[in-house]
């Protein structure tokens, strides 16, 4: 468990109107990102179309209650050869209505330790 904490965030649901605010990101993913993302809002991480495309993953983690996986390029990084892997998990303090969501992002690069974290791009 200790090897994947760093690409592991933590992300709050803000209710009324619904919006999104990571409030633990791991130091891993800064080579994803290029600057530190914890304390930010989804439009303040991303552009316009990956924003609405991360609102809508998770407005529905929130919505069904059920975890969310998924894979993109990353060539909006100019990385096109790298793919990442993400998870969502939700977590709900009362035991039903989701304000957290537990987030595992990993890379998939063309080498043979394929799977191993977050390389700086």
């Amino acid at each position: 468990m200790k090897r994947l904490l760093p690409t592991v965030s933590l992300t709050q649901v803000v209710r009324s109107p619904r919006d999104y605010r990571l409030r633990l990101a791991g130091t891993g993913l800064y080579g994803v990102y290029g600057s530190e993302i914890t304390g930010r809002r989804l439009e303040d991480v991303y552009s316009s179309d990956a924003a609405v495309y991360w609102r809508r993953e998770l407005d529905m983690v929130v919505e069904e209650r059920r975890p969310r996986a998924g894979q993109h390029s990353m060539a909006w990084r100019g990385a096109a050869h790298i793919t990442l892997l993400w998870l969502r998990l939700p977590l709900a303090t009362n035991g039903r209505d989701v304000d957290v969501i537990l987030g595992y992002d990993a890379v998939l690069a063309p080498r043979s330790d394929m799977l191993t974290g977050i390389r700086a791009a």
